[in-house]
Formats: C-alpha cells, sequence, structure tokens
C-alpha cells in the first residue's frame, strides 16, 4: 500500500490526540495515580495476548542486561513519567501539556549525547531552541487563554508536564539500551536484539508494578477531605479503555509500522504533531479558546521537531 507509513504516522498522532483528551477527562473523575495505574495494567492485558499470538510465549527472551535497561524504562517512563504527565492533563488541559511534552525529542537529543554518546550539531541545536521557543510562546497564560476556560493549578501542570517529558525522554533511552541485546548464558542463546513489541511489552509490566506501588501510597496517605474521589465508574472505566488503546497499545503499535516503512526522521516529525491536531479538540472538547500565541507556538514546536529528526 502506498503512503502506508505516512498514514500510519499521521493515524499515531491522532491516537495520541484522543488519549489525552479521554485521560483528562477520566483524571477529573478519579485522580491521575488510579488512571495511570488502570490504563497501564489493561495495555498490558492487550500486549501480552498480542505477544502470545505473535510468538507463543507469555515472557520473551531477552539477556539480563536488557530486562533490566526496559524494566528500569519502564518505571521511569511509564509509572513516574506518565504520572507526572497526567497530573499535567488534569492542573493545566490537554492542550497545553501534550504542547509542552513535545519538547521530549530535544530531551532525548541530550540525553543521547550524555549517556550514548550520539552527538549533536548545529541544526539539532537549532532544532531544540525551536521547539523550547515555541512551548513558552504557547504555554504563557493570556486573557484569551482562560476566557472561556480555567484549570486548577496551570503553572503547576505546565511543571509537571516539563517532568513527564524528562521521564519519557529517559524511558526512551533506556529503551533503545534494552533493545540493542545481548547474550543468554543459562541458555547459550544469542539475543541480537529485542523486538519493539517485546520491549514495549516489558516495559509496560514494569510501569505496571510501578504504577501500582504508586496507587497503593496515593490510597493510602491522601487527605480525604481535600482528595475525595468523585467516582462515576462505568464512564470513567469506558474513558481509561479508550485511553489504553488508543495510547500505549495503537499508538505505539503505529509508530512502529511508520518506522518500519518510511525514514525515521519523517515519521517522528509527523507523529510529532500532536501539538496542532489537539488545538481544534481543545476547543470543542475542552472549551479552550484557539488564540494567536498557541497557534504560532504550536506551529514552532513542531518545525523545531521536524528540523530535529529531519536534518
Amino acid at each position: 500500500m502506498e503512503y502506508v507509513g505516512e498514514i500510519a504516522a499521521l493515524a499515531a498522532a491522532s491516537c495520541w490526540v484522543v488519549t489525552a483528551l479521554v485521560l483528562a477527562s477520566a483524571g477529573r473523575h478519579v485522580g491521575a495515580t488510579i488512571v495511570n495505574a488502570i490504563r497501564i495494567w489493561i495495555a498490558i492485558a492487550i500486549l501480552l495476548l498480542l505477544v502470545k499470538l505473535n510468538s507463543d510465549t507469555f515472557w520473551p527472551q531477552v539477556s539480563p542486561s536488557s530486562l533490566y535497561a526496559l524494566a528500569l524504562s519502564g518505571l521511569i517512563g511509564l509509572a513516574i513519567g506518565d504520572q507526572f504527565l497526567y497530573r499535567a492533563l488534569i492542573d493545566a488541559g490537554p492542550r497545553l501539556s501534550t504542547l509542552t511534552i513535545s519538547i521530549t525529542p530535544a530531551l532525548t537529543a541530550i540525553l543521547a549525547l550524555l549517556v550514548l554518546g550520539e552527538t549533536l550539531d548545529a541544526t539539532d541545536v537549532l532544532g531544540m531552541v525551536l521547539t523550547i521557543i515555541g512551548i513558552g510562546i504557547a504555554v504563557v497564560p493570556t486573557k484569551a487563554n482562560i476566557v472561556h476556560k480555567t484549570y486548577p493549578n496551570l503553572y503547576r501542570g505546565i511543571v509537571f508536564a516539563f517532568l513527564g517529558a524528562i521521564g519519557q525522554a529517559l524511558g526512551l533511552v533506556l529503551a533503545k539500551i534494552g533493545m540493542q541485546g545481548g547474550e543468554l548464558p543459562a541458555h547459550s542463546i544469542p539475543i541480537t536484539e529485542v523486538s519493539p513489541l517485546s520491549a514495549t511489552y516489558i516495559r509496560m509490566c514494569f510501569g505496571g508494578i510501578g504504577a501500582t506501588l504508586m496507587l497503593v501510597i496515593y490510597l493510602v496517605f491522601r487527605s480525604k477531605p481535600h482528595t475525595a474521589i468523585n467516582i462515576r465508574l462505568n464512564k470513567t472505566l469506558v474513558l481509561i479503555f479508550i485511553g489504553a488503546i488508543f495510547g500505549p497499545v495503537l499508538g505505539v503499535w503505529l509508530g512502529l509500522i511508520s518506522v518500519k516503512n518510511i525514514n525515521a526522521g519523517v515519521a517522528a516529525t509527523l507523529m510529532g504533531i500532536s501539538p496542532i491536531l489537539i488545538i481544534p479538540f481543545s476547543r470543542i472538547f475542552e472549551k479552550e479558546a484557539v488564540t494567536k500565541n498557541g497557534i504560532i507556538g504550536a506551529l514552532l514546536s513542531t518545525a523545531g521537531v521536524a528540523i530535529l529528526f529531519l536534518f
């Protein structure tokens, strides 16, 4: 099929928009910690089925070094990083949170330089600067931003989204290390690499463990008078299920299809247009005003991502 890679990348970007919107709504009912834990375990169940169908096993065979890296990647990227992100969705709304998280490629490039020794050239720096400037223009609150809808902790939400971006960047670098493979001495089985599906499944399992521990701590120590959970069980579970399907399952799968069929830089650029795609949906569902600063910031941020990956 012609243009299958480009279509898959755009579909993946759309999936992350859906995820941001539905999980922001679900988080307002039961809290970000509960949403994060439930959506990870739903994703684990779906990925378990996919792994079983793909390799006829319930657990992929990987080297200990790969397992450690992927486990740490899941804990940092999925449990901690996504916890910050979903709290940001509640505090600052999906548009600003999604736009702020678009700094992840720049942070990943910096971490790859420090950890993996991957160098940056002038165009990489230009891309990072454009991305940061674009985010800065878009996230500075103006009167037009808050005419139709206000969020409880706008500045805290932006900070949490940035911390979520750091977590995702660390998770990506660790995942890359984990997918490089190694050796299984006990079985004398050479493992040249870990497939993206297997890596996603392992990361999700350890992310689920971390998210569950955070949920237990939250339920034990939360201040009940101030953080009472507003439960609308049926609607909330449906929203979380949709978020799990479109996020860690479909979004990742479509992204891998795109990377397989077209240049990885082009795929990453197309998948990075979520901040632009989310603007009209935030206007419709979240009642946010579409401002000139928001549009300019989104365009600059996406241009920075494009330069960072294409050149």
